[in-house]
Parts: structure tokens; C-alpha cells; sequence
């Protein structure tokens, strides 16, 4: 469970997530772009900087993202923490690909 900081009221405080970071990427999008997770992830951390980003869970290198084709949607200037998802098979996806919804987006992914 990914814990979360709260101020002396109890309100909580959205920071990074607790643990150390195993990958970092940050990339301008132009065609799909493709991570091969780290074998100890457990979760990633995914901000969209500039535009909006599509993300698509991947078990092999073929497996793009496109805007017709994709399991999640980063708003510009947030970010989602997200677990890694466990195929049909029962094992985890290796794979994240992200592109753009619009040209010059920007992600960021902090593997934990």
C-alpha cells in the first residue's frame, strides 16, 4: 500500500510516494514511446507536463499507444500513481508506451 503524508490537522499531502526511485524517464513525445520496467517496480508515478498523455499497458515492444488505443489518460499538470497491473496469464506487464494527445507533450515516470 502506497502510504501518504497528512499535516498536523490529518489532512493529507500529496507528495511522492515513499521508496526509492528505481528509473526515472522523462520524455518528449512524438511517436509511441516505449519503458521496459525495472524487475522490482511495484507501482509508477506518471506526470503529464505540457499536454495530455495516453498511456497503454504493453507486453511486448509492438504493443503502441495511440490515441484509439490506450488504458489510461494523464491531464495536463497532474500525475497518477498506478500499480502494475497483472495480465490475463497472472503475471505482471513489463511494459508501459505513452504518446502524446496533442504534439510537444511531455511525460515523466518515476518507477518505485
Amino acid at each position: 500500500m502506497i502510504e501518504q503524508a497528512v499535516d498536523s490537522n490529518g489532512n493529507k499531502i500529496t507528495t511522492s510516494p515513499v521508496g526509492l526511485t528505481l528509473a526515472r524517464h522523462v520524455q518528449a513525445l512524438g511517436d509511441s514511446y516505449l519503458i521496459t520496467l525495472q524487475t522490482g517496480t511495484t507501482f509508477v508515478r506518471v506526470y503529464a507536463i505540457s499536454k495530455d498523455v495516453y498511456l497503454k499497458w504493453a507486453t511486448a515492444d509492438e504493443d503502441y499507444c495511440t490515441a484509439g488505443n490506450f488504458d489510461e489518460v494523464i491531464i495536463t499538470g497532474s500525475y497518477l500513481d498506478l500499480g502494475i497491473p497483472t495480465q490475463t496469464d497472472g503475471k505482471k506487464f513489463t511494459r508501459m508506451t505513452f504518446v502524446g494527445r496533442e504534439a510537444g507533450a511531455t511525460v515523466v515516470v518515476l518507477e518505485k
